[in-house]
């Protein structure tokens, strides 16, 4: 299949909020426990909807927020690309929390979500009850850039013999040196992309999960913009240190991306934090081992509370 021709959907959440200070934020809640979860997803500022599928391990123990960040779906952009920031991001998910009613909420993060979840954490201790963070990173002053790049080859080595190892791999790096490309452009990067973000991409649950993100693919291109540099020097590590809200980082073993190097290092960086990484699973421990998954997080609320 083609999946470059596919057409962008737009696939909206169940509700709108006008927040405070004028802005509009899209979310909505899902599953039958009632403590509040927020989702912060990756990216950065992927569309929340995707979101849908990564909590389903958690969906009869907390009530999750998917939240549209700025500029996503029918939230309101911000007025310069200063708003993409990281506490600007973080301020906006704080003022959702607070505008739709919220207490402290548990915020489970992934990947470049993984980032801006502690950071919130930090920023914000009177909003964040727990944390859990699922495959993240703390900034690339936070590792040995050696190590990392040995993790990643690795990973990588592990998917090099498959088909389409090749096309994609060179597609992803056109995308990552191209400035200025659009939406559509990006979208068809990162569908021919997918299957590296999984340990076993041919696996059937696996493959099911890459069509649907295909499918439902969608990017804030202007928040990409402004995080081209993503990986970029700082060290969030100090910032981190102050969160002391319980935490749980989880990462798969295989992730060429933000894989155990980066949260060994993260979990490192903030105090009692729990780290458990997953053998045979890679960038989303939540699709390939979702039982174990969801023990993880079990075993860890019994001791935290």
């Amino acid at each position: 299949m083609d999946w470059a021709e596919l057409p962008l959907l737009d696939i909206e959440l169940a509700n709108t909020t006008r927040l405070a200070d004028g802005r509009t934020v899209e979310w909505e809640g899902i599953g039958s426990g009632e403590e509040p979860l927020v989702w912060v997803e990756g990216g950065p500022s992927l569309g929340a909807h995707l979101a849908r599928a990564d909590v389903v391990p958690v969906l009869d123990r907390f009530r999750c927020h998917l939240v549209n960040g700025p500029g996503n779906g029918r939230s309101s952009p911000p007025a310069t690309s200063a708003g993409y920031g990281l506490e600007a991001f973080v301020g906006f998910l704080e003022a959702f929390r607070v505008g739709i009613g919220l207490g402290p909420v548990t915020v489970m993060g992934h990947s470049w979500g993984g980032l801006v979840a502690p950071a919130w954490a930090a920023l914000h201790p009177e909003g964040v009850r727990r944390l859990i963070v699922v495959d993240g990173y703390a900034g690339a002053g936070s590792v040995d850039a050696a190590a990392a790049e040995d993790e990643q080859r690795r990973a990588l080595d592990r998917l090099r013999d498959r088909p389409w190892f090749a096309d994609g791999w060179a597609g992803w790096q056109r995308e990552l040196a191209t400035p200025h490309r659009t939406e559509l452009e990006s979208v068809a990067a990162m569908r021919a992309f997918m299957p590296f973000y999984f340990a076993s991409p041919e696996d059937p649950v696996s493959a099911a999960h890459i069509e649907r993100l295909r499918r439902e693919l969608r990017i804030n291109v202007d928040a990409g913009e402004a995080w081209s540099g993503w990986r970029e020097a700082m060290d969030y590590r100090p910032l981190f240190a102050e969160i002391r809200c319980p935490t749980i980082v989880i990462v798969g073993e295989h992730d060429w991306l933000c894989g155990p190097v980066w949260n060994r290092s993260l979990a490192a960086a903030i105090p009692g934090a729990r780290l458990v990484e997953f053998p045979g699973a890679a960038h989303l421990p939540q699709y390939e081992a979702p039982v174990a998954f969801r023990a993880a997080i079990d075993a860890w609320l019994a001791d935290v509370g």
